[in-house]
């Protein structure tokens, strides 16, 4: 689907269901959940195992949330693993023959089933997959930097960093991008990756805490951001389905991560025993 139908679908569309929003604010449907709540959006969760998420009555299918409820739901966005996708997408189906919605299936970055695409299509359900809808919200709608701060940004990012180098210390996050993203893990036994965006608000809030761990942990660990903006096939790679996202990084292969905006203690406590 192209930029300008998911502007409108964002634009027009207010009420969602999420399916697979988790409790634990650390995970990605939370994040996104609680994001589009701020931006105004009624978000009504589908979590089997739940009974309230964000202040929210929860429901354990999209068949068992009440039918004036139900008349409402416009995006049923799914946070599920691809191959859990069908069930979603007849309950869908039937809703939509019942009450005419929901208009457009939202599967979440990292989640694709064809088959299951093409049955809603043929039910008149658009469908969008293997695309945050937080993302393409802040794409769209979230704030601008300006494209000259961007560039002086970089620049004091990359003199920063030849001045922090001592020896094999680096004490300045470095930038990571798809093209050195594997030479880069590959060449530091112990990396976490921040993967941000410019219109991000948590993600400018952990920033400096990031900047701080860099510093305290020069030699033990090196500290990349990778913009998911920028670098989409890096971020598709590692399903980074809300940001921040940190990935913690061990000789080369991905062992945790830790997903929003969350406290410095939090973020050394699950580092220290990998260090």
């Amino acid at each position: 689907m192209n930029r300008a139908s998911i502007e409108q679908i964002l634009k027009q569309y207010k009420t969602l269901a999420i399916v697979g929003l988790s409790q634990d604010s650390t995970k990605a449907s939370h994040q996104v959940a609680r994001y589009l709540q701020e931006k105004g959006y009624n978000v009504i969760p589908v979590n089997p195992n739940a009974e309230q998420i964000l202040g929210q009555k929860t429901y354990k299918t999209l068949l068992d949330i009440p039918p004036e409820t139900q008349k409402t739901i416009e995006i049923v966005d799914i946070f599920r693993p691809s191959e859990d996708v069908p069930p979603v997408i007849d309950q869908a189906i039937q809703l939509k023959k019942q009450h005419g919605k929901p208009y457009v299936i939202w599967m979440q970055l990292g989640v694709t089933n064809q088959q299951a695409a093409e049955k809603a299509q043929k039910a008149e359900l658009a469908v969008i997959m293997n695309k945050c809808i937080m993302t393409e919200h802040g794409h769209l709608f979230g704030e601008k930097e300006d494209p000259e701060l961007e560039k002086i940004k970089a620049r004091k990012m990359q003199e920063m960093m030849k001045k922090s180098k001592s020896g094999d210390e680096i004490s300045s996050p470095i930038t990571v991008t798809d093209a050195d993203f594997d030479k880069t893990i590959k060449e530091h036994p112990l990396m976490v990756i921040d993967c941000w965006a410019s219109w991000c608000g948590p993600c400018r809030i952990i920033a400096p805490i990031i900047d701080e761990l860099a510093k305290e942990h020069a030699g033990e660990i090196v500290f990349g951001k990778l913009n998911v903006d920028e670098n989409p096939k890096t971020a598709t790679r590692f399903s980074v389905m809300g940001i921040p996202t940190l990935l913690i990084i061990k000789n080369g292969t991905e062992v945790d991560r830790i997903v929003g905006a969350s406290p410095k203690l939090l973020i050394e406590n699950k580092l220290k025993k990998y260090i």
